[in-house]
């Protein structure tokens, strides 16, 4: 069922139903041409105010990244995307949450369809850490977790972690969801043949990348 607040048709006037959507959830400042960009960022709205972007300094938001929270559901028919991408924005949903998101996933793509979720990696964090050894070792790997939160979460809703993923986890969310056969992928190897357009460079030493067929 599509949320209410959001009417098919406003979503899907200006795509070709027969190609089917291609969705960049938690897009940020790197929307890809011809997909759909979602982020939750209230400056999103901000920014399309010049006066207001410019006393509050917000971010230069590309005109197609759409703000909405993707945890009220997906504003997308059944079945009506042929690819969905997310990078570093799973970690920032509770677990709750991020199953919610990962079965409307799996609800929105087609069979056949491919998913592609990016997120740190917490195995990466733990080796680095165990692998420095000094005194302050422990004050980086905290950091490094980002789990606290601030009242700066009101301003930019996800500024900080409330989860954190392996691949163990990361596949069990994507298996939990409805998707059979989640394993782990690489830096730009992907069945999306755009991934070249969505993975960033900046990413690639810190992200583990899985994703799975519908």
């Amino acid at each position: 069922m599509l949320p209410w607040f959001v009417p098919a048709f406003k979503i899907m006037r200006n795509v070709d139903a027969a190609a089917g959507l291609k969705i960049n959830i938690g897009a940020g400042l790197s929307g890809a041409a011809g997909w759909f960009n979602i982020d939750n960022s209230p400056t999103v709205l901000i920014s399309r105010i010049p006066l207001a972007r410019k006393l509050l300094k917000t971010p230069q938001w590309p005109k197609d990244v759409r703000r909405f929270d993707v945890r009220k559901g997906l504003p997308f028919p059944d079945q009506s995307a042929i690819y969905i991408y997310s990078s570093h924005t799973f970690e920032h949903f509770t677990w709750a949450e991020s199953v919610v998101v990962a079965k409307e996933c799996f609800r929105v793509l087609r069979p056949g369809g491919v998913v592609r979720i990016v997120v740190p990696d917490l195995e990466l964090i733990v080796r680095r850490y165990l692998a420095e050894g000094d005194a302050l070792a422990s004050q980086r790997f905290l950091q490094r977790l980002s789990l606290s939160h601030t009242f700066h979460d009101l301003i930019h809703p996800g500024a900080n972690h409330s989860q954190m993923f392996d691949r163990r986890s990361l596949i069990h969310l994507l298996q939990t969801a409805g998707f059979d056969k989640p394993e782990v992928s690489q830096f730009m190897q992907s069945r999306i043949p755009e991934v070249g357009r969505l993975d960033l460079e900046q990413r690639k030493s810190e992200s583990l990348y899985v994703e799975s067929l519908r």
